[in-house]
């Protein structure tokens, strides 16, 4: 058998060149996968650009078609909300500064004088103003669920207060009663959804 020399080569594999091979191969196959991935991702980042490019015009579309009934029965519940938050607070810093009656802070003849009747009505105030806050941001969101939560709020408290007949009582009833009538519209009940 010939002698090989330092420099030169057996005809048979050798085992680090096995491994270069297999180190070449799997090199080779890390960079198109990561090509792939590369073109992938940037393919789905373009199509969610795409994508959120027409809903921005399409919500930019609906905006333009929203009726004038949306847009004032919008600003309707919103001030609606914004007087029974001030109703609430008033009642609350009116029972903060009432006398404390007989009783415990109960007076039968007159229990809205006291403040306990006070922190009663603000709490009622209070609740009035997150239901309508509720559904004004329902409204905002053009959601059809608003025109049943503010119809019920407007019923059910409106009617109490008609038949209670004080002025003030009577006005924020019509005022609760002619914004829930807004709301039942066909423009507006059309555009929701």
């Amino acid at each position: 058998m010939p002698e090989q020399t330092p420099g030169q080569q057996s005809p048979g594999p050798q085992p680090h060149h096995r491994f270069a091979r297999a180190a070449g191969r799997a090199t080779r196959s890390f960079l198109d996968a990561s090509r792939d991935d590369a073109e992938r991702a940037r393919t789905e980042r373009q199509e969610h650009e795409d994508r959120r490019a027409a809903e921005q015009r399409a919500a930019a579309e609906r905006q333009a078609a929203t009726p004038t009934t949306l847009k004032v029965a919008r600003w309707w519940w919103l001030i609606t909300t914004a007087v029974f938050a001030l109703v609430a607070t008033a009642f609350l810093l009116s029972g903060l500064n009432a006398p404390v009656g007989t009783a415990g802070g109960l007076d039968l003849a007159a229990p809205e004088a006291t403040a306990t009747g006070q922190f009663v009505l603000a709490g009622l105030a209070g609740v009035l103003a997150l239901a309508t806050g509720t559904g004004a941001v329902q409204l905002l969101r053009s959601r059809r669920s608003a025109v049943g939560l503010l119809t019920g709020v407007a019923v059910i408290v409106g009617i109490p207060l008609i038949v209670r007949g004080h002025p003030l009582l009577l006005a924020l009833a019509v005022v609760l009663l002619a914004g829930a009538a807004l709301l039942w519209f066909p423009p507006l009940r059309r555009f929701l959804r």
